[in-house]
């Protein structure tokens, strides 16, 4: 995923066969000296100026494993801990067999994100290679630990199942007594599409994250809401950027495919609520109490109305179609002399066309809803004015009779009409 700083850098396509030896040179110039910005930036701890080289230069060289490796510590120093996992694992997927860090880089990430497991199996990964590799001895440790931690916190969980389950019907009683009105300004809908590339691109690095130790089959919250992560990682994903427009998605908010069945929506709602009510997270209460109500509100819509559950399904499947059919239209552009798009998966297409069909929808809504009002305050002003009229009408009618004016008038009628009749005498 590029990071939106890079725009200020303008991608420099690398030299192919026919271009000149300068053009390949100042190629290689522009990059390395981004990267040692990078270097410098992070050796400062200014970690999201170093993000911002090291985005540049790799919109130069989009594979360089060194550079994504590095990206990846600064990510992760600065506490974006997904995009410093998915960095790593790019890293992984383009390094030499014998480059070792990138699985550094993964096991760190991993185990910033609590998946002890395999961050375990990464860190011996690195040890295989090099068995006096400090960091990875140290690392090793403290995932083995957490991990024995984690497997004592599965044998207490399962004899507190039933008081999960309790907690959970005092957390709904709670909701519905403290659920807000109203809803918050959203962004404009240029900002959301501007956005909802990364957005796409989060939703597959959390699937792939899932992906990495999926628990087995059962049918327990507990287990649905280890998968979530921590509190914090579901904050931050349901209030980032424009988020009123991407959680008009309910299966985003919930993390479930539009397949899912009501146990599956069901059970998820409800380790979501356990996770984020307010009560529990009194650190960061108002960012729990909103990410809170994202969670019910696309319960809402898939639980609690049939027809509103129907249509959302219903658009999540044509946004599915539509982005296959523009993963297969990327396909093409790919095999072109000069690529007029970049290719992404069909997993990030079908996930960001899901998102613009629900934004669309939500658009032409409140498009709608505003027309309504203009003609609402149309037919208003001229009932006013109307009004004014017949009001400014009674009121010159009584101020006419107040002063004596049709007296006067008639009298002057009168004796107009008398002097008319002596003159005809």
């Amino acid at each position: 995923m590029t990071d939106p700083a890079v725009a200020a850098a303008p991608p420099v396509a690398p030299a192919t066969e026919g271009s000149t030896d300068d053009s390949h040179d100042n190629w290689k110039v522009q990059r390395d000296q981004e990267k040692s910005f990078g270097d410098n930036a992070f050796r400062a701890q200014d970690y999201a100026t170093a993000v911002h080289h090291y985005s540049a230069a790799l919109s130069l060289d989009p594979t360089n494993h060194i550079l994504l490796s590095n990206r990846s510590a600064a990510y992760l120093s600065s506490q974006q801990k997904s995009r410093a996992f998915q960095d790593a694992q790019e890293c992984i997927k383009h390094a030499p067999e014998n480059y070792f860090k990138g699985y550094s880089r993964l096991a760190a990430a991993l185990q910033s994100l609590g998946r002890y497991g395999p961050a375990k199996e990464a860190w011996e990964k690195v040890l295989a290679a090099d068995s006096n590799n400090a960091a990875a001895k140290q690392g090793l440790d403290a995932a083995t630990k957490a991990l024995g931690l984690q497997q004592e916190a599965k044998a207490v969980a399962a004899k507190g199942e039933e008081e999960e389950e309790e907690s959970f019907n005092s957390v709904a009683d709670d909701n519905e007594k403290d659920k807000g009105s109203g809803d918050d300004d959203m962004d404009d809908l240029d900002d959301f599409f501007n956005d909802v590339e990364e957005a796409a691109q989060e939703v597959t690095k959390a699937k792939e994250e899932e992906a990495l130790e999926q628990p087995k089959a059962t049918n327990k919250i507990k287990y649905t809401k280890k998968d979530l992560g921590s509190a914090e990682f579901q904050i931050e994903r349901l209030l980032e950027p424009n988020y009123e427009w991407r959680n008009l998605n309910p299966f985003y908010v919930l993390s479930v495919t539009p397949d899912a069945t009501n146990d599956d929506i069901s059970r998820r709602y409800k380790a979501l609520s356990l996770l984020l009510h307010p009560d529990k997270n009194r650190n960061h209460h108002d960012r729990a109490e909103l990410a809170y109500d994202q969670v019910q509100k696309a319960k809402a819509m898939l639980l609690d109305d049939e027809h509103k559950a129907k249509n959302c399904r219903d658009l999540a499947k044509e946004g599915m179609r539509q982005g296959k059919r523009d993963w297969e239209q990327s396909k093409k552009t790919e095999s072109l002399p000069t690529p007029t798009t970049k290719t992404t998966t069909l997993e990030e297409c079908q996930t960001k066309a899901v998102m613009k069909i629900f934004a669309q929808i939500e658009y032409k809504r409140r498009e709608v809803e505003k027309r309504q009002r203009s003609q609402e305050q149309r037919e208003r002003a001229q009932e006013d004015e109307e009004l004014d009229r017949e009001r400014n009408a009674m009121k010159f009618e009584k101020s006419w009779k107040k002063e004596g004016r049709v007296d006067k008038r008639v009298g002057n009628w009168r004796d107009f009409s008398t002097k008319k009749k002596k003159h005809q005498l």
